[in-house]
């Protein structure tokens, strides 16, 4: 709905986030036709199975450049997926990018006055893994405590690792 398009068919394997029961309702709902390929044959839906090798790619990459472990691959598939999906390529229309971090970057994020007293640290140091899907905030990893947040008061030093 936001491109403008009104998808008329969804091509897709037979994993069972495409065939569930709820899923086919919803397209037969919206009239969407839903051509499935062929078991173990992923070059019929070569399209999307060459996006998905791009996002792998861009995701293994961000990992490697920081230095973080594998278990932050789902985050960068994330992030990748969520920048590739701002390309002018796709919508033909140059989008804002002045939001862009650096995947695990350094991100020192603003403690509140009313959350700390004076002589506590007015930021607290975490790692940039994304961006949040629910709102324009940055995801976040403290490496202290192991917890990931989503703030918007940031302070990003993308130089330091």
């Amino acid at each position: 709905k936001e491109s403008g398009y009104v998808i008329k068919a969804l091509r897709s394997d037979r994993g069972g986030e495409f065939t569930s029961k709820e899923f086919n309702e919803f397209c037969e709902k919206n009239e969407i036709r839903r051509p499935l390929t062929v078991p173990r044959t992923p070059q019929q839906n070569g399209v999307v199975e060459r996006k998905n090798r791009t996002i792998l790619n861009m995701a293994r990459c961000m990992l490697k450049v920081k230095f973080m472990p594998k278990e932050f691959l789902a985050e960068a598939v994330l992030c990748a997926a969520y920048l590739s999906s701002r390309s002018p390529t796709w919508s033909g229309v140059k989008p804002k990018v002045d939001h862009f971090k650096v995947f695990g970057s350094i991100a020192y994020v603003h403690v509140p006055n009313q959350g700390r007293s004076k002589l506590d640290d007015r930021s607290v140091k975490h790692v940039f893994i994304g961006y949040d899907a629910n709102s324009k905030g940055y995801k976040l990893y403290n490496p202290n405590n192991g917890k990931m947040i989503v703030s918007r008061d940031v302070e990003f030093d993308e130089e330091e690792a």
